[in-house]
């Protein structure tokens, strides 16, 4: 249920934050004053396109927050997500930058735009203004039918099916339509995968050996190398080691008559050190130095192997490995594709698990379309269309699709002995208005959410036929949490609670600025009256007013 929600600088609204409570809630006020425009934050917190035309003139950005309290289904959403910081409270916020940037959280976890629609459809139902334009669509028809039928999970399986089953069917079809060109091409695909099977290159090989080619080609001139160094260093008549040692000698002579001599001598018996030893390291290399004249020669034909691929099939050495794997891959394809017959088998299968299916989603869709319109018939009779007559229509289509093998239609008589037509050839724009609340107000009892929201459904009716709508959705209040913007004194004199949204501006030059007011029993009875009455309250409208609220149950305590 929504227990909060606090608006900064979005349309008109500056600062809001307002309270609401289980039952139905009115919000009413002045043409023009933004009375959707709590609808509108709440759908933008549930991941609706943002614009920057939303932040208030003149501000940076706007920031929404709505809070609401947990149902089991949202706490399991949260947990699979790791998103349920609280056990009794969610929090949604959203902000929207005038750069155009706009950032989302759930429960101070940023979160994505898709997660926020998600989760809104545990959370509520809206209703719009202009929901019966899109009722006259068959396709909405099919999908109010499924959700009132919760159908939605067998319909996806449907759909899902349908997929698989034309994917098969597709790869079937490409078979049959390539089957000569295909072979062509595994011929192709053959040699290459003859010759290049010969070489059998493996991942990056190609630069591995190319270096070792390298360092054993030049294992005579490494070779030479140390030996040369060795004898400079150790082996010569005059080699390092023996000048060095020459010079230690002369020194000891003399060491005596200069102890600064002695420094000198020590540095000389240091580089003697380090020639030896390093005269040493190159023995050590020689002695585990050994040529491979093998290993150089079979490095020398796989490089000339890998060069002569490379050039038959104009492709660079190193490439030949991933050329050669997608060749198998391709090959494996067009074998699949050739096998038409185990493809043919795969495609019966598809086609029979999508037909079982969709016969098992249409005998649930014929129980549920035989439920639904005698409830909204019911509804129909309150509503000022007495013997009235709702039907809904399942035509077994002549092609499948992926909504199944049903074709569905709303049907409608207004009155008794008039023959029902197609809802899309209802006249009367007050009577389709009234056969959409009726189905609205029937697709949201079957909700499982907590919060139901009625957008200026009610547009296009009047008189008893309105008082009978805020009986509805006061009914609707008992078991959901109900929220309706309506301009109708006789819908708002039913709620619980009533909202008053306020446009006012205090310059010609600063833009105006909209206020929400939780209304007291007094300040009600003026708003009824303003809405039965227009700009100026009489006595008489004051009395009418006092007269439907006292006509109504007392509001519930907040």
């Amino acid at each position: 249920m929504l227990e909060s929600l606090s608006i900064r600088d979005f349309v008109i609204v500056e600062k809001l934050d307002l309270e609401f409570f289980p039952g139905f809630t009115a919000l009413t006020g002045e043409t023009g004053a933004g009375k959707s425009i709590l609808i509108d934050a709440l759908q933008l917190l549930f991941g609706g396109r943002s614009d920057v035309e939303l932040i208030r003139q003149g501000c940076e950005k706007s920031d929404l927050t709505a809070t609401f309290s947990l149902s089991e289904p949202v706490k399991k959403w949260l947990g699979e997500r790791d998103l349920l910081t609280d056990p009794s409270d969610l929090v949604i916020r959203r902000t929207l930058d005038i750069k155009g940037k706009s950032r989302s959280w759930i429960n101070g976890i940023p979160c994505s735009i898709s997660q926020l629609r998600e989760l809104s459809t545990f959370l509520v139902v809206v209703h719009g203004q202009h929901a019966h334009q899109s009722l006259l669509s068959k396709s909405s028809q099919l999908d109010i039918l499924d959700r009132y039928g919760k159908l939605t999970t067998k319909a996806a399986e449907v759909k899902q099916a349908w997929k698989l089953w034309q994917d098969i069917r597709q790869k079937l079809e490409e078979a049959r339509n390539q089957q000569t060109s295909s072979q062509e091409e595994l011929q192709r695909l053959n040699w290459f995968i003859e010759d290049i099977s010969e070489l059998e290159p493996k991942d990056g090989e190609w630069k591995e050996i190319n270096e070792e080619h390298a360092k054993l080609s030049r294992y005579t001139d490494i070779i030479d190398a140390c030996q040369f160094s060795r004898q400079l260093l150790s082996e010569q008549d005059t080699s390092a080691l023996y000048l060095v040692d020459e010079a230690i000698g002369a020194l000891s002579n003399v060491s005596e008559v200069d102890p600064k001599l002695e420094k000198l001598q020590s540095s000389l018996v240091e580089a003697r050190e380090i020639i030896d030893s390093a005269s040493a390291d190159v023995e050590h290399y020689l002695d585990r130095t050994d040529f491979d004249e093998e290993r150089f020669a079979e490095l020398d034909q796989r490089l000339s192997l890998f060069l002569e691929l490379s050039r038959k099939y104009h492709l660079e050495p190193d490439d030949l490995h991933s050329h050669w794997q997608t060749a198998l891959s391709r090959i494996s394809e067009i074998k699949e594709l050739s096998n038409l017959d185990t493809l043919f088998e795969k495609d019966q299968a598809a086609k029979a698990e999508y037909e079982k299916l969709s016969a098992s989603l249409s005998q649930a869709r014929k129980r549920t379309a035989l439920k639904m319109q005698r409830k909204i018939t019911d509804v129909m009779q309150t509503l000022a269309m007495e013997g009235g007559s709702f039907e809904i229509e399942i035509k077994k289509l002549d092609h499948q699709g992926p909504n199944g093998i049903d074709g569905c239609e709303f049907l409608v008589a207004g009155h008794a002995g008039v023959a029902r037509r197609s809802l899309s050839k209802v006249a009367s724009g007050g009577e389709l208005a009234r056969i959409s609340l009726a189905i609205s107000v029937t697709d949201t009892a079957s909700a499982t959410v907590d919060t139901l929201i009625f957008d200026e459904v009610d547009s296009g009716i009047g008189g008893a036929v309105a008082e009978t709508v805020g009986q509805l959705l006061a009914e609707l209040g008992q078991r959901q949490q109900v929220l309706c913007v309506t301009h109708l004194p006789q819908v708002a004199s039913c709620a619980d609670h009533h909202l008053k949204i306020i446009k006012s501006s205090t310059a010609d030059n600063i833009p105006p600025v909209s206020t929400v007011e939780q209304l007291s029993k007094e300040k009600r009875v003026e708003e009824i009256a303003r809405m039965l009455g227009g700009i100026t309250i009489t006595q008489k409208t004051k009395a009418a007013a006092e007269e439907m609220l006292k006509s109504k149950k007392k509001p519930a305590s907040s």
